[in-house]
């Protein structure tokens, strides 16, 4: 009986070393918390001394009825349409 010695060199896959953590200079950037004004439908309508209501927001005349413009201090805007009609 003959034994007979077999040599193989295969290269191996994942035999590299593990990969150095990064470290961050800076912190990271806090997202933008939405604020929630209790009541503020009141700011959008006045009612008069008779007891009328009135509207103080401008009605978007490109979207449906009841959506109300931003109002700036030089122009009115509409986020939904992106409409921006500027005042005199």
């Amino acid at each position: 009986m003959q034994a007979y010695t077999l040599n193989l060199n295969f290269g191996l896959l994942g035999g590299a070393k593990k990969k150095k953590k990064k470290v961050y200079k800076k912190p990271k950037k806090e997202k933008h918390k939405k604020k929630k004004v209790k009541l503020a439908v009141l700011k959008f309508y006045k009612v008069g001394d008779d007891g009328k209501v009135f509207r103080l927001k401008r009605q978007c005349d490109n979207c449906a009825p009841g959506t109300l413009m931003a109002s700036h201090f030089d122009r009115d805007y509409c986020g939904r349409c992106h409409l921006t009609i500027m005042k005199k």
